[in-house]
């Protein structure tokens, strides 16, 4: 019987930003999953898993978080010989971070009267949440998957997870997340590309249209009415068509694609469901409106 090839997740992220939530929704979805271990520690699981014909092995979820970080003197040492060691190994690997606002952390902080792991007699919580954020910017750096748990609730953000990491069946699959949001309220941060179309004709100030959202039909009339509109989505796609089989030769299975417009109701929304339709031939398409109500 030859060694088992495991798919490993690392779940990391901030305090707070729901890593025990996302560690249960992989949980349900058969893996075995290990909580906080620190880099090194995972380096010596990565020996006997290399080794290991125990089919409890196939697929395997490790957290890390600032705590189990901090167990290793040079983190930012180990966290490099971590990734170093998974690029040797034959078996497929997946960095999710879970991010959050620092208000957002701080009000969930407040409310369920948890200590933050860095709060101290000398250390507030504001300060404790940005001292992490520093640290764990690494780690962010290196994951391939970023998650804002901003505005999810507990259930939406273990559909989040499982939706994604499920998809991935091998080294070769794509999924590419295609959001509209509005400027209005912020950039969304797992970002890995921003197209702006703010410049189109605006929907909004037709206040028969007001109430209505990019996938209406009179919106998209009132959209396509000016030919901007096509030569936008024209250099949109042509720019991805260009990149993305780029990031994909580089080992890269997720990328997040935000097309923002002012509110998030019309111009962006109509924007993303054309790119969409561009590539659901092509890639694993999950298409997503931030904004729309």
């Amino acid at each position: 019987m030859k060694p088992v090839k495991p798919k490993l997740v690392i779940i990391t992220g901030l305090s707070g930003s729901g890593k025990s939530i996302a560690l249960r929704s992989l949980e349900d979805l058969g893996y075995f999953c290990i909580d906080n271990l620190s880099p090194k520690m995972i380096i010596q699981m990565l020996e006997v898993i290399k080794v290991s014909r125990q089919k409890i092995y196939k697929k395997i979820a490790i957290s890390i978080d600032i705590r189990s970080i901090k167990m290793d003197v040079d983190y930012q040492n180990s966290i490099d010989s971590l990734y170093i060691e998974l690029h040797k190994l034959d078996f497929k690997s997946t960095t999710v971070f879970l991010h959050s606002s620092p208000n957002i952390l701080l009000s969930r902080f407040n409310a369920t009267r948890r200590l933050h792991p860095l709060t101290n007699d000398k250390v507030d919580l504001k300060t404790a949440i940005s001292n992490e954020a520093d640290i764990m910017q690494l780690l962010k750096e290196k994951s391939n998957l970023i998650i804002d748990s901003d505005k999810l609730l507990p259930l939406e953000l273990k559909k989040e997870i499982a939706s994604k990491i499920s998809v991935i069946k091998n080294n070769k699959d794509m999924l590419i997340q295609l959001q509209s949001f509005g400027y209005k309220n912020s950039i969304p941060n797992e970002s890995d590309f921003v197209f702006d179309v703010r410049c189109l004709k605006n929907p909004f100030w037709d206040k028969s249209l007001r109430k209505l959202s990019g996938k209406d039909k009179k919106v998209i009339s009132f959209i396509e009415s000016d030919q901007t509109s096509g030569e936008m989505l024209s250099s949109i796609t042509r720019y991805l068509n260009k990149w993305i089989p780029h990031f994909r030769q580089s080992d890269r299975n997720y990328l997040t694609i935000s097309i923002g417009c002012t509110g998030g109701q019309h111009r962006s929304v109509y924007m993303t469901e054309m790119v969409s339709r561009h590539f659901i031939t092509k890639y694993n398409i999950l298409v997503k409106h931030r904004d729309l109500k």
